[in-house]
C-alpha cells in the first residue's frame, strides 16, 4: 500500500511540477514538451555538422545534447520520480527522449489481475453460495 501511495504522490508531484514550468524560457528553449500522462518529451536532432558522422558519434553527440537537459529535470525536483527513455527515431538520426513516471505499483499484470480476480471470485460466490452457505455447521 505504501507502494501505491508513493505512485499518487509522486503522479501529482510531477503533475505540479510541469505545469508550474511549461511556461518557462528554459522549458521552450529545450523544446519540451508533455502529454497527458505527464511524459515529459523533446526530439534530440543532429546539428548540420554532425550529419557526416558514423551511428556511434551521432549517438554520443545526442547524449551530450541531454545531459543539460536531464540537470534541468533535476532542478526541478523531478529527479526522484522519472527516469530517462532515450529512443532512435526509424529512418532519421533523430532521437526521441522521453523522461516518465517510474512507478513501483502500478504494473500491467497487477491492472489486469486485479479486476479478473475480482470477477471470478464474484462469478462463484454468485453461482456456488447454496453450497457454501451449506458448508458451515
Amino acid at each position: 500500500m505504501k507502494r501505491l501511495y508513493f505512485d499518487i504522490k509522486a503522479f501529482f508531484i510531477l503533475r505540479s511540477e510541469v505545469n508550474k514550468h511549461k511556461n518557462d524560457p528554459d522549458w521552450a528553449r529545450f523544446g519540451l514538451r508533455h502529454d497527458w500522462l505527464y511524459r515529459i518529451y523533446t526530439v534530440i536532432n543532429p546539428s548540420p555538422s554532425d550529419k557526416g558522422d558514423d551511428e556511434a558519434m551521432i549517438n554520443m553527440k545526442a547524449v551530450d545534447k541531454v545531459a543539460p537537459i536531464s540537470k534541468y529535470i533535476a532542478g526541478m525536483g523531478l529527479s526522484e520520480v522519472v527516469s530517462l527513455s532515450m529512443e532512435k527515431v526509424p529512418n532519421t538520426d533523430s532521437y526521441l527522449v522521453v523522461y516518465y513516471q517510474i512507478y513501483q505499483w502500478f504494473t500491467l499484470w497487477k491492472i489486469i489481475s486485479r479486476p479478473i480476480f475480482l470477477g471470478v471470485s464474484i462469478w462463484v460466490l454468485a453461482h456456488y453460495w447454496n453450497q457454501l452457505i451449506s458448508l458451515i455447521p
